[in-house]
């Protein structure tokens, strides 16, 4: 006899409709959890993009400060004139001092201890600040070029003569006649016209669209004005110390942090300490602290550091980076 064949029961389907559930959630989970390791392995590597770029910045400008076409910034003479240039407090007369090619800015609250109020924006409160000064040797300007339409390419210029002497300057005040005429000559007289840089490397928070990132700043001269240009975000905090020679033998005796410097021409490396951080969140609490010099760390909300992150900021990766770079324009070969 045939039967009929019989669909499947109310249990059946019900337990089977589970077990696909079940299975649909198992699969649900992974595909999230990889889309997760995917997004923290792209994070890390743009975080160790960043801490290269990071790196490059301080070393390409740490390695020119202090050069002042082969003159000593004690023989550089400074013709500050009238016209007004600059940011708040950080005025021309700030800006135009070759005997503080380096100077550090302790971190505090408002802006860094020691800097002229008025120059920074949306400063990270307890991040150091470094300022750095030099004449660029690959920004240079003939005779014929030295003239006020010059300040499209910046206004303070810095002639001088191969271990003789030099003048800084605004093209828009100076005699320039007078100045091309003493000392003498062009190049082939060891005589150059270099464009001053000036760099001050700070953080502050800049807003890209999902809210303000701490992200490594430089406030420079461009044309007749500072401006500050965003150079890498992700950088949370900065620290400095300084390689000082207190005996003139050309080797580093100590290092001190900013406050504890009396004469900055003494310094000769600046040990560079910074904290960056990736852009997606992990799924493990960062807890740890950051020696950033001798005497200061970074840590979580709960820690005893003087600059502390937040705890809606702790599930972010970060990497604690220290580089020393010896200032070569003050190390005598």
């Amino acid at each position: 006899m045939n039967r009929k064949p019989l669909g499947f029961s109310l249990v059946e389907l019900m337990v089977t409709l589970v077990i696909a559930l079940l299975l649909l959630v198992g699969i649900a989970r992974v595909f999230i959890t990889s889309k997760q390791s995917y997004r923290v392995q792209e994070s890390t590597s743009r975080m160790q993009e960043n801490i290269r770029v990071a790196s490059d910045y301080f070393n390409r400008y740490l390695r020119q400060a202090d050069f002042w076409g082969g003159v000593r910034s004690g023989d550089v003479a400074v013709q500050p004139g009238s016209t007004a240039i600059g940011r708040g407090s950080c005025t021309k007369a700030w800006i135009m001092q070759p005997a503080e090619a380096v100077v550090g800015y302790t971190g505090a609250v408002g802006r860094p201890t020691g800097l002229p109020a008025g120059c920074l924006t949306r400063y990270v409160n307890g991040s150091d600040a470094i300022a750095v000064r030099y004449a660029n040797p690959d920004d240079l300007a003939s005779d014929a070029q030295l003239t006020r339409t010059a300040v499209e390419r910046g206004p303070l210029y810095l002639r001088a003569k191969l271990g003789y002497a030099g003048t800084l300057f605004d093209v828009r005040d100076a005699d320039l006649d007078a100045l091309k005429r003493s000392p003498a000559g062009g190049p082939e007289a060891g005589v150059f016209n270099y464009k001053m840089t000036i760099a001050l490397f700070h953080i502050q928070t800049q807003d890209f669209g999902a809210g303000p990132v701490p992200t490594l700043s430089m406030l420079e001269l461009d044309r007749s004005s500072l401006t500050t240009a965003q150079l890498v975000d992700g950088i949370e905090t900065l620290a400095f110390a300084f390689g000082l020679d207190s005996d003139d033998d050309q080797q580093v005796d100590r290092y001190r942090e900013a406050a504890a410097i009396t004469d900055w021409r003494q310094v000769l490396s600046v040990r560079v300490s910074f904290v960056a951080r990736g852009d997606e969140l992990d799924n493990v609490v960062d807890t740890r602290e950051y020696a950033l010099t001798a005497s200061r760390c970074y840590g979580p909300a709960s820690s005893t550091c003087a600059s502390r992150y937040s705890a809606a900021d702790a599930r972010f990766q970060r990497r604690l980076v220290v580089q020393e770079i010896q200032l070569r324009n003050r190390v005598r070969g």
